[in-house]
């Protein structure tokens, strides 16, 4: 892919490449809460999010295929869903819902260089064991982000991906 590296924000660790998944660490309006309040409204982990114990939030990924290749860039997103939605992947976590019917939920993240993403509908499929859910994109949606994931991007709109998320500010 390209004689660059990058450290690993999970692990800290030097990779060779550029980073082929963004995951955004909470919900958008739980990250926009005050320190305090967040800790005073908030419960969460690395894969589920309650707000004000009404809002439940779980992380899944939606993958973006690379033109001509089996590799795909990969958002880690939040989705808000409902309480029994939640509560599934909470009792199933280490077990294989895969077989669970697809859903419906709304995204909790903007993606920044976007446009709106934000409360787009997305179909949610839980997956087996601790995989993170599948989030897919309506054929309805004619945004980029959606044309993205049918279509996939080039190496250069991977760059410009990248780019826009401040990797390379941040990677000196």
């Amino acid at each position: 892919m390209s004689d660059e590296s990058f450290i690993c924000g999970t692990c800290a660790r030097e990779h060779p490449g550029l980073p082929t998944d963004y995951a955004f660490g909470l919900p958008d309006e739980v990250y926009s809460l005050a320190y305090l309040d967040r800790y005073r409204r908030s419960r969460s982990n690395a894969d589920l999010c309650t707000l004000d114990d009404e809002r439940f939030f779980v992380r899944g990924v939606l993958p973006i295929p690379f033109v001509g290749s089996h590799e795909e860039f990969v958002w880690g997103l939040w989705v808000e869903v409902t309480k029994d939605q939640h509560d599934l992947y909470l009792a199933g976590y280490y077990d294989d819902l895969s077989d669970n019917p697809r859903f419906t939920a709304r995204l909790a993240n903007q993606i920044p260089g976007y446009d709106e993403t934000l409360d787009l509908v997305v179909d949610v499929q839980f997956r087996s064991g601790n995989d993170r859910p599948t989030f897919y994109l309506s054929e309805a949606i004619s945004n980029v982000l959606a044309r993205e994931q049918r279509g996939g991007i080039t190496r250069e709109r991977h760059h410009e991906i990248l780019q826009g998320m401040g990797f390379f500010r941040n990677a000196s």
